[in-house]
């Protein structure tokens, strides 16, 4: 009967070491993805930096003007909450509602003329 009990155990064992296994490969893709997103954050960070400065000095662009222009495209998805969220539009073919981030009509295939490399702007 022990013999039995063993078996069972050594099972069970075997089954939590692979989940931890996983979990444990899992927590490192997790930790490689958000390394790579810090990355690509601090770039845009960078390059918003630099764009603002030639921006202001070139141009002279007040700060109360871009911050006056960050509020406006806010407010582009209809609320006022820090995010740029698509647009909604109208399919000009099939008239269905469809988001600004695809260059065709999800339903129909209809091109979306005046693409923007900046969804929701």
């Amino acid at each position: 009967m022990a013999f039995l009990w063993d078996m069972a155990q050594d099972r069970r064992i075997g089954e939590v070491s692979a989940k931890a296994s996983g979990a444990r490969t899992q927590a490192l893709t997790a930790q490689e993805q958000a390394e790579q997103l810090e990355g690509r954050l601090e770039a845009l960070q960078l390059a918003t930096a630099a764009m603002w400065a030639l921006l202001r000095d070139r141009l002279g662009v007040t700060e109360s003007e871009l911050i006056e222009k960050m509020r406006q495209i806010d407010l582009l998805d209809g609320k006022a909450d820090g995010k740029m969220s698509a647009r909604v539009l109208e399919c000009p073919a099939c008239k269905r509602t469809m988001s600004t981030r695809f260059r065709r009509c999800v339903y129909c295939g209809t091109p979306i003329a005046g693409g923007t490399p900046f969804p929701g702007v």
